[in-house]
């Protein structure tokens, strides 16, 4: 069945479901009509539907029921989104939308899609894949926020927001277990309002066997045990001036995931070459461990004034990682050793009001500054390839503006939005290797940009709205630790790109149904790209900035209440992601300085990409009766852009499928029971989540198999 054909399956379906709706009674009631979803996505809470955003919106019910805890498992729930773990660790994530983002994890160059937790930029990918022990909802901005987040957002921005302390006193305990010896624990404990203060204390640990069998000394492939726990305050001084502190931390410990030869002459002639999942396998010398810690303290000052309110935030972040992968099947082969550790501050001043009825705005000062210290050792059969250190500071200035214009004369119809943002950047780096002969490298460069942005808003109905709009969006350049010698300096430069976008938000029926949808095109210039000059060391790239690339597509995102009880959610997207240009700079390349953009695609951009969903709820006499099911569909894809054997890095299309059912609202005196059983992909479709070229073979890693399980939540 070719990937066309299932999508238009799947759209099908969506399309008979919400088609069948104009045809039932039309009951007036919450029960047949789609709560209103608030988000904060420009820094002011309003509705979902009235912001002019390409904006996801996942609610804690919603998590809970998708099973996400941490932001790698909404892979898969957000079309034009790919969110993929870094081959050499698990913890850190690799992020794109609409065919824009970093397909490597480096302390000294920056993600293209901005993750935050709380409105504090989290400026490294490691640790991603950590547990956040209660979160309240995630957002996920498809397109640059290149005004109101800043840097770094070219292809968007992930908001991770937090459960707030409540006004009163609770706890519940969640106990889960499952195949491959799942469990988890996790205790949420909740003060209530004593006085002017509230306080919130939660803390989550899990562990699984992993789903390749170690067939050597130590721990089974991807097996793991987190720990995350979370503690904020909330004072409310008076009612003008509210104080929220928070310290939160994760611990990841582990080994890595097996990578199992799959085309080419395999390593170990015990391991053929095979494109299906291996259930075994084993490392030369034994399993070794890997360990990720993170932790972070927040503290946020609101006061409202006549103009407005305005926050400070304050952060302090800091992450360590010990790492070791293998890819040679058991024997003595390619290994990778990395300790990381960096550490960031940043401190925002943000001012959101309105002027009258017409005007609205949010105004910011932004400093940041992050340093790391990131040590790699690279063998081969024991022999030292590559030993480096590379020790980097990154510093970063913005004053931001955006403004709204509501003129009373259109009855507030039409909003017409103005911003900007004015970043400046400085960078530098110390590099010590075993591969320079001559001697260790420093470099230190600046960079500023300033960029705009317009967006044009009308409501043509209180249901119906369109929007169209023109952004821009900026990631800084910087200094490349896996490089040759020659290509540590001079430095890559910024990369920009430039969107022009069309949207649509609209309720139907009553709100029975929400139909949002947006077309763009994007221009994405001075393109960031690695480029490994030789397949035997792939331990060495070089990072340029290579030309141009142009994005068209569109998505759109449908939820429907089919009959009283039964929700439909289905999300599509589409991406024709092309290189207009491609300057081949390898030095030793036959095609050196040659446009090779024929030969090159864009990586981490599949052309399409859905996820269709039903949930089901109703009472029953010992309480709510909850039911979802949800399939999510991603086409064939590349890890890499441009090289010699781009097939070693490709990764097929894949479906998985999820479903959950569960008994909530269980009254057991003056305490609730919620029982739920879940499974994870349950067909165990057969997928690669990485796959790698070195030299004679090609290695990659597959997905989790099957898994399922039951959670059950007592609170009081």
């Amino acid at each position: 069945m070719t990937t066309l054909y299932k999508s238009a399956i799947a759209l099908a379906v969506a399309a008979s479901f919400a088609t069948s709706m104009t045809h039932a009674e039309a009951t007036a009631g919450k029960a047949l009509s789609l709560e209103e979803v608030l988000v904060t996505a420009e820094k002011r809470e309003q509705s979902l539907q009235n912001t002019p955003i390409s904006i996801l919106a996942f609610s804690a019910e919603k998590l809970a029921r998708f099973g996400v805890s941490d932001l790698g498992d909404i892979s898969g729930l957000a079309p034009n989104v790919e969110i993929t773990p870094f081959p050499i660790s698990r913890s850190s994530l690799i992020v794109f939308m609409r065919g824009v983002g970093n397909n490597d994890s480096q302390s000294t160059q920056d993600p293209a899609v901005g993750v935050y937790l709380d409105g504090i930029y989290m400026a490294r990918s490691i640790g991603l894949t950590s547990d956040v022990a209660d979160l309240e909802r995630i957002e996920v901005l498809r397109g640059p926020q290149g005004t109101l987040y800043g840097r770094n957002t070219t292809g968007g921005a992930i908001n991770l927001i937090t459960a707030k302390p409540a006004d009163e006193a609770g706890i519940s305990q969640t106990v889960s277990r499952g195949n491959r010896s799942y469990w988890k624990s996790l205790t949420k404990i909740e003060t209530g309002k004593v006085g002017d203060v509230a306080a919130k204390l939660t803390y989550l640990r899990s562990a699984h066997e992993g789903w390749v069998k170690n067939a050597g000394p130590g721990k089974n492939f991807g097996e793991e045990e987190k720990s995350a726990g979370r503690f904020a305050l909330r004072w409310d001084v008076n009612d003008a001036i509210s104080v929220d502190y928070a310290y939160d931390f994760s611990e990841i410990d582990g080994p890595q995931h097996y990578y199992q030869p799959i085309a080419g002459v395999s390593p170990n002639p015990a391991v053929p070459a095979s494109g299906s999942r291996n259930g075994s396998g084993q490392w030369f010398g034994g399993v070794l461990p890997s360990n990720t810690e993170i932790s972070g303290h927040s503290l946020i000052v609101s006061l409202e004034t006549s103009v407005g309110v305005l926050k400070s935030i304050s952060a302090y972040r800091e992450l360590n990682e010990l790492i070791v992968q293998d890819y040679n099947a058991g024997t003595p082969g390619f290994r990778v050793n990395v300790d990381v550790d960096q550490e960031q501050f940043s401190q925002e001043l943000q001012l959101v009001g309105d002027y009258g009825s017409e005007f609205n705005y949010v105004a910011g000062l932004y400093y940041f500054i992050e340093k790391g210290n990131e040590l790699e050792s690279d063998t081969f059969a024991g022999f030292p390839l590559e030993g480096r250190q590379v020790i980097s500071e990154s510093e970063a200035q913005a004053i931001y503006g955006q403004v709204t214009w509501s003129p009373s004369a259109l009855d507030h119809r039409l909003d017409i939005t103005l911003g900007g943002r004015y970043t400046a950047d400085d960078r530098s780096a110390d590099k010590t290797s075993i591969t320079f002969v001559g001697g260790a490298q420093s470099g230190s460069e600046s960079w500023s940009h300033f960029n705009p942005s317009l967006t044009l808003d009308y409501a043509w109905t209180d249901t119906l709205s369109t929007y169209g709009k023109v952004v821009s969006g900026y990631k800084s350049g910087g200094f490349n630790v896996r490089s040759t010698e020659a290509g540590f300096q001079p430095p890559f430069d910024e990369e920009n790109i430039l969107s022009y976008e069309l949207g649509l938000k609209s309720t139907w029926l009553d709100r029975r149904i929400s139909f949002n949808a947006a077309v763009f095109h994007a221009k994405y210039t001075d393109m960031q790209l690695q480029q490994i000059t030789n397949n035997a060391t792939i331990f060495l790239t070089d990072v340029f900035n290579v030309g141009e690339a142009k994005v068209d597509g569109f998505e759109f995102d449908l939820m429907a209440v089919v009959v009283e009880g039964l929700t439909l959610q289905a999300s599509y997207g589409y991406t024709d992601a092309d290189f207009v240009e491609y300057i081949d700079q390898r030095p030793t390349a036959p095609t050196f300085g040659q446009d090779v953009s024929d030969r090159a695609v864009m990586p981490y951009a599949p052309e399409q990409s859905f996820t269709v969903g039903l949930d089901y709820e109703k009472p029953i006499s010992i309480g709510v009766l909850q039911a979802s099911v949800d399939y999510n569909w991603r086409d064939e894809r590349y890890g890499t852009a441009f090289n010699d054997d781009l097939q070693g890095f490709f990764l097929d299309d894949n479906g998985i499928v999820n479903a959950r059912l569960a008994v909530t609202e269980i009254s057991i005196g003056k305490a609730n029971l919620e029982v739920a059983a879940w499974g994870r992909n349950l067909d165990s479709e057969e997928y690669k989540i990485h796959s790698i070229s070195l030299g004679t073979y090609r290695s990659a890693y597959f997905g989790e198999p099957k898994s399922y399980g039951i959670d059950v939540t007592l609170s009081f």
